[in-house]
């Protein structure tokens, strides 16, 4: 089972194996397409961000969103089912340095989620549904704030994720990142002298992170 920490300092993933991590990344990609949402995030953790990239596209276009970034204002609404690819592409794009693209594909996961919960007749289980993808796009726009200097709004952010995540009782995984990433805000935003030191979070885990 591979495992990765997040680094208290710039927020993103570190692998706790590099090695046990590709062999890791070889078995889903003998899965198929079955294995390349979870693939996709270990190549960004991994740094390969051109292949990340790619198969970050692939899966959206599998699942009925758009096929480049220019295709993005017309594809709107995106499907639901596109949702949580685009926010995988979105970590990839944040992670390439590309801020304002990820900030247009979240914003436009944001709006179709923000939507369909209030849908008359929407179901709790779909409600529960687009909380947790805008706690999801929550967390990612904190990130590229943070990763910026824009420390209040990512306090702001994190708060908004991690008050979600409690509220629905989303993993403890999710739950313990938003804790992490809103602590490293809030000491970042208060000028805390510390805040900018190496370190690791307390959880590890081995899944995708969207």
């Amino acid at each position: 089972m591979v495992t990765y920490r997040i680094d208290t300092a710039t927020l993103w993933e570190v692998p706790q194996d590099v090695g046990a991590t590709w062999e890791h990344v070889e078995r889903l990609e003998r899965q198929g397409p079955p294995g390349d949402a979870e693939r996709v995030v270990w190549l960004r953790i991994l740094g390969a961000l051109a292949a990340a990239e790619r198969l970050a596209w692939s899966d959206v276009a599998r699942h009925g969103g758009p096929v480049r970034l220019a295709d993005l204002a017309v594809a709107e609404p995106v499907p639901a089912a596109a949702w949580r690819p685009l926010l995988r592409l979105a970590q990839v794009l944040h992670r390439r340095g590309l801020l304002d693209a990820a900030d247009a594909v979240v914003d436009a996961v944001r709006r179709a989620a923000q939507a369909a919960a209030v849908v008359p007749g929407v179901d709790e289980d779909a409600r529960r549904d687009c909380s947790a993808v805008l706690a999801f796009a929550d967390q990612g726009q904190g990130r590229v704030r943070y990763g910026t200097g824009r420390y209040s709004e990512a306090v702001h952010l994190f708060s908004s994720a991690l008050e979600r995540r409690t509220r629905d009782g989303a993993p403890d995984d999710q739950v313990g990142a938003s804790r992490i990433a809103l602590a490293a805000a809030s000491a970042r935003a208060t000028g805390d002298p510390g805040a900018g030191r190496g370190g690791t979070g307390p959880a590890a885990r081995a899944r995708a992170t969207v």
